[in-house]
């Protein structure tokens, strides 16, 4: 088939796609088709082959709502590339998605060959991102503030730009960096330091949990203006945390606990 012809068959190829056709597309490729998708964190991503890779990709692509329009056809050979425009939404996150790409294309004997698209797989990405609720949101905040895979950048990236954190007791208050500071000089204090959460009651924008904090006192503990050396003793300090979040992010977090408790427990003081 000559230059023409490849780039016509392409046409009709896009042309089954627009209406849906799932039999004209299968007429279009190539039994051994190979059509690569880049990307990981969307739901059309990867390298499908044979007619039951393609029968199983566009059966993922219901996953979508898009209008796909090509504008320019390039061909050279049995190659054609296709420089076109897709907007449209998951539906599973009813996120919208704007997406200049080019597909480059192999034709032989009427048939697409091979398919490798370049497309925006962040912004694909990013509309495919499920959103957290705020419980979940609050959930993850804690995971990242404690254990091995403690990320005090995570920590502070819940917060919004003006979101601080309110140690009631001590009457302190961070803001950005600080607050991934705070969490993390905790941290050395009690290297197996954990949050038992006992209860997360939620409503619209507030989240209130009940938790414990427990660990053992092998590093220095800044405790006002005194520096306390490791004991080595075991705290179990009741607490009550209350988030208030806009839009996804945290704009104020009161942290209510009892020091009075844990000095009693590393024997700062009498009980």
């Amino acid at each position: 088939m000559n230059t023409q012809e490849n780039v016509q068959v392409v046409k009709d190829f896009f042309a089954a796609m627009g209406s849906g056709d799932k039999q004209g597309l299968l007429a279009l490729s190539a039994e051994d088709i190979e059509w690569i998708i880049p990307g990981e964190d969307w739901p059309l991503a990867g390298t499908h082959r044979g007619h039951a890779g393609l029968a199983e990709l566009l059966q993922k692509s219901e996953m979508l709502e898009t209008s796909t329009e090509p504008l320019e056809f390039v061909a050279q050979g049995d190659r054609v590339l296709v420089v076109g425009f897709a907007s449209g939404k998951i539906i599973a996150t009813n996120k919208t998605f704007k997406d200049n790409w080019v597909f480059a294309i192999t034709v032989r004997n009427g048939r697409l060959t091979n398919i490798r698209e370049y497309i925006d797989t962040q912004a694909l990405a990013r509309a495919s991102e499920m959103s957290l609720g705020n419980e979940d949101i609050i959930r993850t905040l804690y995971a990242a503030g404690e254990g091995p895979g403690m990320d005090t950048g995570k920590f502070v990236s819940f917060f919004s730009k003006e979101g601080y954190m309110y140690d009631v007791p001590s009457g302190t208050m961070f803001r950005g960096k600080a607050i991934g500071d705070s969490i993390a000089a905790l941290a050395r204090a009690f290297p197996d330091l954990h949050r038992e959460l006992l209860g997360i009651h939620v409503t619209e924008s507030v989240v209130v949990v009940e938790l414990r904090i427990r660990g053992t006192h092998k590093g220095e503990l800044s405790l006002g203006s005194n520096t306390i050396a490791p004991t080595g003793m075991a705290i179990d300090v009741p607490c009550v945390d209350v988030f208030r979040l806009e839009s996804g992010k945290i704009i104020s977090f009161n942290c209510y606990n009892l020091p009075s408790v844990m000095q009693q427990q590393l024997g700062l003081v009498s009980s």
